[in-house]
């Protein structure tokens, strides 16, 4: 570099600082000035009786207030289970118990995990603000915000019996159990091997009596020819359910053919498919023998009839129902999960003269799609029927998943799939439960990593609070003010500051001093033990 480029250099710098004396600061020198942010922060609702979410800034604690009741932590304990009663001692006279609130900000799960949402199952760091989620209570419920940060610390991993996914969550992420009849709200350091948790049976339902799509139809014309978009509204009929079902077994399709692939012996599925077909479509089908096998081809040579099936999977291991799919009418669940049956379903009733005449009796619906195996368990819960999903991986081949039903639904499920079947009395599905709208299945696998620096995700939803993630029922991340309410001497109050954030999982948790008007030691650590005698958390 010449000299006349070192002394431009120096110029060049020396301009752009001076230009920057005269200009406003783009920053705030905090804590001597704050952002004036618009809004109340807290605000509560009398109508519903709840707190609602503000700006997530955070808790403001006053000792010369707090008695030391605990009706914040009992308030939260049902919403955001974020507080805590921690031992200090303080010496104030209104408190003789010595113990105030702590809050933890921070609670997350792992990249991938997958999130039933109103538009189907994804991963979730793919959820969008807007998006709806099933809940815990069976609803979909709208996504308010998402959340996305690196985290440090202990990270739990469960898989439940019957379920295909493992559910991994940070430290102090709340999850629903089931435990003496009843369900509760509780971190994963309390969950263990045969701990009950749960997720539920889908509760809404919304009538689908058309479906709209779209597709290209081609005019030759000339030389060339052009496209022009047509749209096409079919009534949900029972045919077209069971077409449904159909092509998620047995179907495949490009942009011009749908062929729907049986042996050449199941002549009654062959008359099914195209008396639907004649039906919903007004198409015929070409029945053209496969000569390499005992299989038989109906093909539908139509981009009309393409397109629509489309929307299902082109291919075997990504087959998926649309998001309607899970809130339709049962009558129409029905006829989707009959035919899915016929096509890639089998019972088994047979006895064994060893292992104490072991008596071999379950219907299982087999798919190569782990997100479409997840969505049949789903239906079959909504028809009353409990099912369990497992794998089988087999060498170059793709994983099986299998939907599968024991007794004591044996007999409902023979019923909805027209086989004779029967319960067997002494093996039923004891181990997983379902009533009230709700799945209890046991932990079969638990446990626990330390991970530095892993990008983790939460989500914050609408009204019910909690998100179905991993087929298991977690909480979000929510700081509703329900504690400010439930506070009688208005020690506890919030900020409408924006959302706390940190590089490390133990700088989310605020103890007492933390909160303090004005905050006392700010940033120290402190080592948390829970006393399980006093039923108290200290720290030292």
């Amino acid at each position: 570099m010449g000299v006349l480029d070192y002394i431009k250099g120096v110029f060049v710098a020396t301009w752009s600082g001076i230009k920057h004396i005269f200009r406003p600061r783009m920053t705030l020198r905090y804590p001597e000035q704050k952002l004036d942010l618009e809004g109340p922060g807290y605000r509560y609702d009398a109508k519903q009786g709840v707190g609602l979410p503000g700006f997530k800034g955070r808790h403001l604690l006053r000792f010369e207030k707090c008695t030391g009741c605990q009706l914040c932590a009992i308030a939260c304990d049902g919403v955001a289970v974020a507080i805590e009663m921690q031992k200090v001692p303080k010496s104030k006279p209104q408190n003789k118990k010595d113990i105030w609130p702590a809050v933890d900000y921070g609670r997350c799960v792992r990249a991938g995990t997958p999130v039933i949402t109103s538009g189907g199952v994804m991963p979730i760091e793919q959820v969008k603000v807007g998006d709806k989620v099933l809940t815990h209570k069976g609803n979909f419920k709208e996504v308010t915000e998402t959340f996305r940060r690196e985290y440090s610390g202990r990270m739990y991993t469960f898989q439940t019996l019957g379920n295909a996914e493992k559910l991994s969550v940070t430290e102090e992420h709340p999850v629903l159990v089931y435990s003496g009849g009843v369900t509760r709200w509780v971190h994963p350091s309390s969950i263990g091997y045969r701990t009950y948790l749960t997720r539920p049976v889908v509760a809404e339902t919304i009538d689908v009596p058309t479906l709209s799509y779209t597709y290209d139809l081609y005019h030759p014309r000339g030389r060339g020819g052009y496209f022009t978009v047509q749209t096409i509204e079919l009534q949900f009929t029972p045919e077209l359910g069971r077409l449904i079902g159909y092509y998620l077994s047995e179907g495949n399709c490009s942009r011009y053919r749908v062929s729907f692939d049986i042996n050449k012996n199941e002549s009654s599925l062959q008359t099914d498919i195209e008396r639907c077909l004649r039906a919903v479509f007004n198409e015929d089908v070409s029945a053209k023998p496969d000569k390499r096998s005992e299989g038989l081809k109906l093909v539908v040579d139509s981009v009309k009839v393409a397109a629509f099936f489309k929307q299902f999977g082109t291919m075997c291991d990504r087959k998926v129902l649309p998001a309607w799919a899970l809130t339709l009418p049962t009558s129409l669940q029905s006829e989707v999960v009959r035919t899915a049956y016929w096509g890639d379903g089998h019972y088994s009733n047979k006895y064994y003269s060893y292992q104490h005449a072991m008596h071999s009796n379950f219907f299982v619906i087999r798919t190569t799609s782990r997100i479409l195996a997840t969505q049949y368990s789903y239906m079959l819960a909504r028809l009353g029927i409990l099912s369990s999903i497992s794998t089988n991986n087999q060498a170059n081949r793709k994983t099986c998943y299998s939907v599968t039903v024991h007794s004591p639904y044996i007999e409902v499920m023979g019923r909805l799939v027209e086989v004779k079947a029967e319960n067997s009395p002494s093996h039923s599905h004891s181990y997983i439960k379902m009533a009230e709208g709700m799945i209890m299945s046991p932990v079969v696998h638990a446990s626990v990593e330390h991970v530095e620096n892993e990008i983790v995700y939460n989500l914050e939803v609408k009204d019910d609070n909690s998100y179905i993630s991993s087929n298991i029922s977690v909480h979000n991340c929510v700081f509703c003010g329900l504690c400010v309410d439930a506070c009688p001497f208005d020690a506890l109050d919030m900020t409408n500051e924006y959302e706390l954030s940190s590089y490390d999982k133990d700088s989310l948790k605020y103890t007492p001093d933390m909160l303090a008007v004005p905050p006392k030691l700010e940033g120290k650590k402190y080592k948390v033990e829970f006393d399980t005698e006093k039923g108290v958390t200290t720290h030292g």
